[in-house]
């Protein structure tokens, strides 16, 4: 069972991406505005670059917090290693005391 985590390149990634699609939206936004494509270039310029700053932070906070997240139901099983039968009976018995598997 692999539990992961959000990697700060994933985080980079997604950033990236989103800032494409607002930058566009602000641009054409002011273009419809202003009907000056200067301008908005020039206001996509200055926007992508804080918000690129500003997202990646928020970003990371809330992976940070655990606001609205669940525990995972073997967070607390200590696995260094391969599981031997011990462990393997325990997480069996974890995961039929959720409901998640039955004992059958």
């Amino acid at each position: 069972m692999k539990i992961s985590r959000d990697t700060h390149y994933r985080s980079i990634l997604k950033t990236i991406s989103w800032r494409i699609c607002a930058t566009v939206t602000t641009m054409l936004i002011f273009l419809a505005l202003t009907h000056n494509s200067l301008l908005a270039l020039e206001a996509g310029g200055i926007e992508v670059v804080a918000k690129l700053i500003l997202y990646y932070i928020h970003e990371r906070a809330w992976i940070a917090s655990n606001v609205g997240r669940n525990e995972h139901p073997l967070a607390s099983l200590p696995v260094n290693g391969p599981i031997n039968e011990t462990q393997m009976q325990e997480i069996k018995d974890n995961l039929a005391a959720l409901g998640h598997i039955s004992t059958n």
